[in-house]
């Protein structure tokens, strides 16, 4: 079966309802599993998150922004308890090591990742976990995708703001909830990170049908998942010290990503997003109590997200930290990605002078691909693109294997 018929078929059987999916032809299977993401003292409450959309939606004049401004709350149920798909080979028993991957931004289902999944675990042999970040896939409200409400929040947005481009019914939710709240992409990363440690900490004990007690953990990150990795190796080496992960399409500093897309968000938003992390953050961070005091905590993920927003803030500590897990990382870079461009990649990883870097592969493929869409599925193409994902898939599954 080729790239384009197994896409097809993976996103056809998928469903978040059945608790075991058999794939046709195949010992490999998909297992749904039930998480609650557990609170924290530190993380706001609804008057906070309410307040930050406040202080922008008030004087506006667009009935569709400010409708959609003043349902922001942090505890949507959909985003603590969700489910989360696993493949593994139900042939082999339990493993001694497992793959978590993670999504890019503004992600609405697995599609595109389900093949990528079946792919490592056959080629090696560990189960693969697809584990979605806070309020994306299946932890969003169902509203952000529905065509009609996102079209109108995406015209309101072009006819406010006049210079606005990359604009859709795709992008319209995060890129409101990100300009007004610019807070909210750290505290969605946060909670991210407190569950895939909780995760990992459950597999750890052997709670899981598919792997030994004290499996190794590996991972996989795409676009902003792979900052996600990095942060998570870069703060926590008691648990990710013998770690391998692949970064693919991403593994740069904050300030040398270009997400303006009708896929991910708008420009007013990434003007706005820049502004907070790239250029003001750590003013920012002082004037918000909730921030600060997790910033203040001393916590090595407080440091390690810091030094990843820019390249000339804690240039040091970053090295410092990217070099303790230098030989456990190989980040995968595409030449036509303009989102992550491979020279940021290489700037932000591959280290100069005596500082030792991480290994950086740049690939290319014979046909239009782009960072969202880096295997695409025209039937008139469908030969290159297989071969394109095969080469980059044995390339993946070699890392980690």
């Amino acid at each position: 079966m080729g790239y384009l018929e197994e896409y097809n078929l993976l996103k056809k059987i998928y469903n978040e309802t059945d608790e075991l999916i058999p794939i046709p032809d195949s010992d490999i299977i998909i297992r749904n599993y039930e998480f609650d993401s557990a609170g924290h003292d530190f993380y706001p409450g609804n008057d906070y998150i309410q307040q930050l959309f406040k202080r922008h939606y008030e004087g506006l004049r667009s009935d569709a922004i400010k409708e959609f401004s003043e349902q922001q709350v942090y505890g949507f149920e959909c985003n603590t308890k969700f489910v989360y798909p696993v493949y593994h080979d139900s042939a082999k028993g339990k493993s001694d090591k497992v793959i978590i991957m993670l999504h890019g931004l503004n992600e609405s289902n697995w599609d595109k990742y389900h093949i990528w999944a079946k792919s490592l675990v056959e080629k090696t042999g560990s189960p693969v976990i697809m584990f979605p970040i806070s309020f994306h896939i299946n932890r969003r409200p169902s509203l952000w995708t529905q065509s009609r409400p996102m079209n109108a929040l995406s015209k309101g947005r072009r006819t406010y703001y006049n210079e606005l481009t990359e604009s859709s019914f795709v992008n319209a939710a995060l890129s409101t909830r990100l300009q007004f709240a610019s807070e909210l992409f750290f505290w969605s990363g946060l909670r991210t990170f407190n569950d895939i440690i909780r995760l990992t900490n459950s597999l750890k004990k052997g709670e899981f049908e598919f792997a030994n007690a004290g499996a190794k953990i590996d991972f996989f990150g795409y676009s902003i998942g792979a900052f996600l990795v990095e942060v998570l190796m870069m703060s926590r080496p008691e648990l990710y010290s013998d770690a391998k992960a692949v970064l693919f399409c991403g593994g740069p500093t904050m300030d040398l990503m270009y997400p303006a897309s009708k896929y991910i968000y708008d420009t007013e938003t990434e003007k706005t997003m820049h502004r907070f992390y790239i250029d003001d953050f750590e003013e920012v961070v002082g004037k918000d109590e909730c921030m600060s005091s997790f910033f203040d905590s001393g916590a090595r993920e407080a440091l390690a997200f810091r030094a990843m927003l820019n390249t000339g803030r804690f240039r040091e500590e970053r090295t410092a930290m990217l070099s303790s897990v230098r030989e456990n990382i190989h980040a995968i870079c595409l030449s036509k990605d303009f989102v992550m461009p491979p020279d940021s990649v290489k700037s932000s990883l591959e280290g100069t002078g005596s500082v030792p870097g991480i290994k950086v592969t740049e690939l290319d493929f014979p046909f239009e691909y782009d960072h969202v869409s880096p295997f695409p599925l025209g039937e008139h193409i469908k030969d290159e693109t297989g071969d394109a994902f095969n080469r980059f898939a044995e390339m993946s599954a070699g890392w980690l294997k």
